[in-house]
């Protein structure tokens, strides 16, 4: 391949022909037209650091000489300080490719999802509420990679979800910020790097201001109610229920405050009748609860203790887990009976408001109900208070007495004899 030095003119090399050379410009130092046996194309060369280096500009036709020429200087200049162009071509090339291979080791909306609930222990109900929001509320988001999912794209469809449901289009909301958040700390590269935009698009609905207000539910029985559904709860009679567990289990709920799922789930590993407490490890907060329970409520325990053998202090031999599931039916047979209208967690409720006109502290309140202290309260002499079990048994067998009056006494003397 021959060399000679010019004047680099847009003429001179549209009539050079396909015939293998270099021409080397006589006005710029370094810049040449190398001339191969199908296409033109413009170079520099020049040493750096002592080593020949030659680096292609771009091909005659589809860049002019003009710009081919400042592009000479520029490259000149950057090899006259060290610089290899070559040694920065391959890197841009080996930084593609791990881009790309980082984009398809990136999850879609579904596969993260997927993922989280491997990883993450949650409850059944949690499990199941998840599984609607994945496949009926992002079920066209499925195959999108997760950081493709914008802050317009959730904007659009809180407010589509919104229309239908607030409450739903907040909790769907909540499930992928967690999904994403999880994510980020889950999918990294080979140096431990997150691949996904750590910034999860959900925050958009805080900045905006857009997350739905949800008016808390604040129904309970109140203290003229109570003895009209306590008189349904003790007249209610189901068929095939010899043991009274549904009875038992409304009873338990309304002089422990439990959660519907905390009380449904209580074996006898829960149950120390030696000293006269009850536990649940099933809560909200993940932290056990034990309470000391009043003397209906320890007379009824060792009363069911008597007639069941099991694991289960509410079995149920129709359900797959063993235990009673949501027992909406008999709540709708007493609403009916009693003519008060009730949820399950309104007994919750019905507790706690019993616990607090009987002029409870705030802090026995929450030690009753197992609410979490939330350390950014700033309330710093929450961690130092310790209620004692027999403030608290004293606590419950005043609510037994309100939420009970003469059925107390009468049906201690029953189940003690049974």
């Amino acid at each position: 391949m021959s060399a000679q030095r010019v004047k680099l003119t847009k003429s001179f090399i549209d009539q050079l022909e396909l015939t293998p050379a270099i021409y080397r410009d006589s006005d710029l130092i370094g810049f040449a037209v190398r001339v191969n046996n199908s296409y033109k194309t413009y170079i520099v060369e020049k040493k750096v650091l002592g080593r020949a280096v030659r680096s292609t500009l771009g091909l005659h036709g589809n860049i002019t000489l003009v710009q081919a020429r400042e592009m000479a200087r520029e490259r000149l200049l950057e090899m006259s300080k060290g610089i290899n162009p070559n040694d920065v071509k391959r890197q841009k090339i080996s930084d593609n490719e791990q881009q790309l291979n980082a984009k398809k080791q990136k999850p879609t909306v579904k596969e993260a999802f997927d993922n989280y609930m491997v990883h993450k222990t949650l409850k059944p109900k949690t499990v199941s509420d998840y599984t609607i929001v994945i496949d009926k509320y992002f079920d066209d988001w499925h195959n999108i990679k997760l950081d493709e999912v914008s802050r317009k794209m959730i904007q659009e469809k809180h407010q589509l979800l919104s229309e239908s449901s607030k409450a739903q289009a907040n909790m769907a909301m909540r499930v992928f910020r967690a999904v994403y958040n999880f994510s980020i700390e889950h999918y990294l590269d080979h140096d431990d790097q997150p691949i996904l935009i750590p910034y999860n698009p959900v925050k958009t609905l805080s900045a905006k201001k857009a997350w739905n207000k949800i008016k808390r539910r604040k129904t309970y029985i109140n203290e003229d109610q109570i003895p009209d559904w306590i008189n349904a709860i003790f007249t209610y009679e189901d068929r095939g229920q010899s043991l009274e567990t549904n009875r038992d289990f409304l009873l338990t709920l309304v002089l422990t405050g439990f959660r519907r799922e905390e009380c449904e789930t209580l074996s006898w590993g829960n149950i120390d009748l030696k000293y006269g407490t009850i536990t649940s490890l099933d809560t909200k907060n993940g932290e056990s609860h034990t309470l000391p329970m009043g003397d209906f409520l320890l007379a009824l325990m060792k009363k069911r203790r008597r007639q069941i053998h099991g694991e289960w202090v509410f079995p149920s031999a129709k359900s797959a887990s063993g235990h009673i599931v949501n027992i909406s039916k008999v709540r709708s047979k007493i609403n009916a009976i009693c003519k008060i209208r009730f949820t399950f967690h309104d007994l919750r409720r019905t507790f706690g408001s019993v616990a607090e006109n009987l002029d409870y502290g705030h802090y026995t309140i929450k030690r009753l109900l197992n609410h979490k202290n939330d350390d950014d309260s700033g309330d710093v002499t929450s961690g130092y208070i310790q209620i004692s079990d027999k403030k608290l048994r004293e606590a419950m067998n005043l609510i037994e007495d309100t939420i009970l009056g003469e059925h107390k006494a009468i049906h201690i003397a029953q189940m003690e004899s049974q």
